[in-house]
């Protein structure tokens, strides 16, 4: 199963790593992605060259703390990072890893989420598998 994971809300992390441990049991594999938001390039050069590189290991480091964290041999827990829109990249990230189910949190929706729709909806409208939508 494929894991949607927001490193900056360790709390929604928490929870549907938890589920998906639980859904896992003895046999099932864990991939968990995180999706970094693609950067207008007219920001690019008030950032230092380093930047890229830094938030991609800081990202990388994020999603490897979280696989030790859940206690699964590493045959069975991958983590993957990719960059720009989130739905998307989770979207692919299911098909190319072939995964069965994918778990996404979600929080309650503002106005502007329910005008616009979140990652979450999209994900769950497009996606060819089961969706688990871990609220808060």
């Amino acid at each position: 199963m494929l894991v949607a994971v927001d490193i900056d809300d360790p709390t929604n992390t928490e929870r549907e790593l938890a589920r998906a441990l639980f859904l896992a049991s003895d046999l099932g594999r864990i991939r968990l992605i995180n999706v970094r938001p693609a950067r207008s390039f007219r920001y690019d050069v008030y950032l230092p060259d380093s930047f890229d590189t830094e938030e991609l290991a800081r990202h990388d480091a994020e999603l490897y703390a979280w696989a030790q964290k859940s206690g699964l041999p590493p045959e069975r827990i991958s983590t993957v990072v990719r960059t720009g829109s989130v739905a998307g990249e989770v979207l692919a990230e299911a098909m190319e890893w072939k995964a069965d189910l994918i778990i996404v949190g979600s929080h309650h929706p503002t106005t502007l989420t329910r005008l616009l729709g979140s990652n979450a909806e999209r994900i769950v409208r497009e996606a060819t598998v089961s969706v688990l939508v871990a609220r808060d």
